[in-house]
């Protein structure tokens, strides 16, 4: 489900938008993905980010807030490009790669509170012979920081928040065994540990809004997006529709790709 976040993450567009301070489940925390998401640079270099943490910072002179975030990568995911980078840089220098952490800072973003978010800069100018592009591993899922209209890290945080406080998100307590249990109350640790399993728990409809003035007779994907609304009280916000077939039950499903011509 990590590409649901992804995908989601890929496809939002924030400029102008007011990013309200309760969009987040808590004021500061850490997400924990299953599977890594990756992001290219400006530079064409690949990164992995395995785990995000958030925190909500105010300004004490102007009194305004902001979203920090952060990106960290595992330190020995064997498919990140970045962390062999790290390893041949290290390996001269072991009394320092010894001061490492399990997971490494590798990218940083700020969201406004309050205010209209800026338009995200496009990717600075860099020399065709200073680029060098690093595919992403077989099989994941790879965010271009040149193509996207939010800063990756920041997108992937947005994109999971609000995704999990939809239906196709359940949150249950964090497990914990006997061993863990008693450590925690021996060195008086307390938690709020929440996991979040993405998954549909009803099918996607449409609105009844009447008779249908046509009937579908095939099957076909509908690409994921994402759906503005607003509440009762007038404030507008965003759900993610997640790629999904439509059509009547039983009827031929379209697969292949789509072909758009130009044509008088």
């Amino acid at each position: 489900m990590s590409a649901v976040v992804a995908a989601a993450a890929e496809a939002l567009d924030l400029t102008g938008d007011v990013v309200p301070d309760d969009v987040a489940p808590t004021d500061s925390g850490v997400l924990f993905l299953p599977e890594p998401i990756y992001h290219r640079g400006p530079h064409g270099q690949v990164t992995s980010i395995g785990a995000i943490t958030w925190a909500q910072m105010r300004n004490r002179t102007s009194g305004s807030a902001d979203w920090w975030i952060a990106g960290w990568a595992d330190r020995d995911d064997p498919l990140d490009p970045s962390a062999a980078r790290r390893r041949s840089l290290y390996a001269g220098q072991p009394r320092l790669a010894a001061q490492l952490g399990p997971y490494v800072l590798t990218a940083s973003a700020r969201l406004p509170i309050g205010r209209p978010v800026q338009d995200h800069p496009g990717p600075p100018v860099v020399d065709g012979d200073d680029i060098e592009w690093e595919p992403a591993p077989d099989g994941r899922f790879c965010i271009d920081e040149s193509t996207v209209r939010v800063n990756a890290v920041a997108a992937i945080a947005y994109a999971f928040w609000v995704i999990q406080a939809q239906p196709l998100a359940t949150v249950s307590a964090a497990p914990l065994d006997r061993a863990a249990r008693r450590r925690a109350q021996r060195d008086n640790v307390v938690h709020d540990t929440r996991v979040v399993m993405l998954r549909r728990r009803k099918a996607i409809t449409d609105r009844d809004n009447g008779e249908a003035r046509w009937h579908y007779r095939v099957r076909f994907f509908v690409k994921g997006h994402w759906r503005h609304l607003v509440n009762a009280d007038g404030r507008p916000y965003r759900i993610w529709i997640h790629r999904h077939i439509k059509g009547p039950d039983g009827a031929p499903l379209l697969l292949g790709d789509a072909v758009s011509i130009l044509a008088r």
